[in-house]
Formats: structure tokens, sequence, C-alpha cells
């Protein structure tokens, strides 16, 4: 069965960043790619047009219009790599349409910008992968969109290895299904890590360096054979699979070792909360997001009893 993947456009060329990603992952699994672009009337110009509804209707039509036009431009370009494209223009706040629209249409994954300002919708895309992530049910792929914008964002990217940091937790592990299916599909390397040694620094702790079980020396033979078991099943399917630790701040020996190792793609879970998602693999995955410039594949982890 073909995959769908969605890719929210806001008519700017940071978000456009996502294509690349997008159209990495269609020709991979193969999967057909929708393109979103919601529109509203931004806020700050609702209680001026409230009284005049004339000019509701008049503004909704042209940035309905305006909309339709920039995605079928862009869908024509798409259609080039031999893909099924489709595009669609939704009434409404970006992360709410974002994530209804995954829900109903049975998408598979959402790939998008991190941030961007648009032409079109006004709306920071920041602020609203942050609220699809806290919501939507399906992987997420990040592209942390830079000012420097690559010369041909249609040319699909490559990925050879994916990194899947791990924490020894049931939650964690989480990401394995839909990580082995994509690297399956693109008969990428899975390489699986684990930081044995945390470095904790603050006035609460002071500044250590903590093993996370036991002695340094047993905290290192423990996450390699916790790696080697979580390998084995993904050999068996045929998947080209290693395994590697760092120590370090875990944020920071995820960035460096991907850096330093051809990584392509990270893909972890994140809590999907707020606060306490912020104290542990949340707050992991966005201090990677924002000091790397990796893409990272988000799965929202379910909750469960340990």
């Amino acid at each position: 069965m073909t995959s769908q993947i969605l890719v929210p456009l806001d008519g700017s060329a940071l978000a456009e960043r996502a294509l690349s990603c997008a159209l990495m992952l269609a020709q991979g699994l193969p999967a057909d790619l929708i393109l979103l672009c919601a529109v509203s009337i931004p806020p700050d110009f609702e209680d001026v047009l409230r009284d005049v509804p004339e000019d509701v209707e008049a503004q909704i039509e042209q940035l309905g219009d305006e909309a339709r036009g920039y995605l079928s431009e862009v869908a024509a370009r798409l259609k080039a790599s031999d893909l099924s494209v489709r595009a669609t223009v939704e009434w409404g706040p970006a992360a709410e349409v974002i994530v209804d629209y995954a829900e109903n249409e049975n998408i598979n994954f959402i790939v998008m910008a991190t941030h961007g300002y648009s032409g079109i919708s006004r709306w920071r895309h920041g602020s609203v992968a942050e609220r699809v992530l806290q919501s939507a049910s399906v992987p997420v792929l990040l592209v942390r969109a830079e000012e420097k914008i690559p010369e041909n964002i249609l040319q699909a990217m490559q990925c050879q290895r994916i990194m899947v940091p791990l924490d020894g937790s049931t939650m964690a592990e989480q990401v394995l299904p839909p990580v082995t299916y994509v690297a399956q599909a693109l008969e990428a390397e899975i390489v699986l890590f684990r930081v044995p040694i945390a470095h904790v620094s603050g006035s609460l702790f002071g500044d250590w360096v903590l093993p996370l079980e036991g002695t340094l020396e047993t905290a290192n033979d423990i996450a390699s054979v916790y790696l080697q078991r979580q390998a084995e099943p993904l050999r068996e399917q045929g998947i080209r699979v290693s395994t590697a630790m760092q120590m370090g701040g875990v944020a920071n020996a995820i960035i460096e070792f991907a850096e330093a190792n051809e990584i392509d793609l990270i893909a972890t879970c994140t809590h999907g909360r707020t606060v306490l998602a912020r104290c542990a693999l949340g707050s992991v995955a966005d201090r990677v997001l924002r000091a790397g410039h990796i893409p990272l594949l988000l799965v929202r982890a379910k909750w469960l009893t340990e």
C-alpha cells in the first residue's frame, strides 16, 4: 500500500527546505506527496474586518487564490520527478489544520521545516512545528530551516546512515518500528547510539561525570550489551546495523557523533508533552534540532508502564 507524506508549506523559501527530505521518503517508500497550505486571516486584521463582512469574504477568497496558485507551481515542479503529487488548501490555524488533516486522511509522515516566515499565511513555522509535535500521532520529520537556501531544493536528500539514540527505556525504543520501515525502504544503515556516561553541570549537581548504571566500566558494558540486544532483531530483518557509544552530555554527544560520522538522519522519540518532555527526551530532541543541522525524525511516544 502506498504511503502518504504531508508537506505543510506557507509560501516561504525556508519552509520549502522540507521538500528535499520529503522527496527522499517519497521515492524510497514509495509514497504520494500531499502539499498543504493552511490559510487564515491574521489575528491583527480580524477586529478590523469583523464589521465589514464583504471585506472578510474578499480577503478569504484572495488568500485562497494565492495559496492555490503557489501550491500549483510547486506541485508542477515536483511532478517532474515522476511522483504522485497533489495539493490542498485548508482554512484555519496552521497547526490545527496540519494535525486534523493528517488524522483524517491517513497520513503516514509529516515533513516540515522548523521555522520560516511566510508570504501567504504569515504563520511562524517554529511554533507551528512544536504544536504539531505535541498533537500529531504520526512521525514528524523536521528539517532545520536556515537562511542560506540550497540551489536545488527539489533534489532528493541522500540518506545512507540513520542514527537512533536510545536510553535503555521501552519508551525510547518506540522509534524502532517506524525507523526500521524507513531504513528498509531507503536501504540505509541504522546506527544505534547510547550515552553510557552523562556529564551533568549546574548549581544543583555541581559539575560531575555520572555513570548511568553503577561504575564507569559497568555502565559501558551494560550499554554495549543493551545496544547489541536491540541490534539483533534488526539484523534478522536484513538491515545493516552498527552500534556506538560516546560519553558526555546527551544532546552534545548526539550532535558531535552525528557530525563526525556522516549521519544523514537522526531518529528519536519525543514525549509530546511540554513540562515533563523538556526534562528528558523532549529537551534532548529540542537541543539537537536547535544546535545541529541534521534532519530529525521524531516519533511521539506513548506513555508506558516500564
